[in-house]
Parts: C-alpha cells; sequence; structure tokens
C-alpha cells in the first residue's frame, strides 16, 4: 500500500530544508521514502502523537535538534507535511 505526501506549503519547507545540515537533508529525504512505503509510522524512526493546540498531528523526529510535522488522512491515504524545523520552533 503506497501513501501520498503532500506539502502544505512547499516553499516554507524547501526553504527550512536547505538550511539544515546535509545529513538532516538526507534524513529528511528518507522519512519522506519511508512515509511513502509504510505509512504514518515508520519503523526506523521516533514517531509521536501531538497533544494540546497540535493534538491531530504526527511528529518525526529527523535528528536530536530537528521535527518533521505532519498530519494523516487515513481515507485517501495521504499524508500532509506541516512543518519542518527545529524543535524549538516547531511547536510555536
Amino acid at each position: 500500500m503506497s501513501w501520498t505526501v503532500k506539502y502544505r506549503n512547499v516553499k516554507k519547507i524547501e526553504k527550512a530544508v536547505s538550511r539544515m545540515r546535509p545529513s538532516v537533508q538526507r534524513g529528511f529525504a528518507q522519512a519522506v521514502i519511508d512515509l511513502k512505503t509504510e505509512g504514518p509510522r515508520p519503523q526506523a524512526w521516533h514517531v509521536k502523537e501531538l497533544v494540546g493546540d497540535y493534538k491531530g498531528f504526527m511528529s518525526l523526529r529527523l535528528d536530536y535538534r530537528h521535527r518533521m510535522i505532519y498530519s494523516v488522512f487515513r481515507e485517501i491515504l495521504t499524508l500532509e507535511i506541516i512543518e519542518v524545523s527545529t524543535r524549538e520552533g516547531a511547536y510555536q
């Protein structure tokens, strides 16, 4: 089963990823591939459901500092990436 990955704001996400270290950029690319093939909870990644203001969203840890926030639409097998940033800036 293959999932579709969409970006809420393509330019914002591309800009954020381009500012990251090359290792984190590679991690982001691999995370997107894993999300497409394995769905919202890929095996090799630390993923958690968020609470509070971000209830209904998921957070995937790219490295100790960077997070990818996304939402899941199970009916249409789609994941929408909302934010990619440092952990300090991701939840603001």
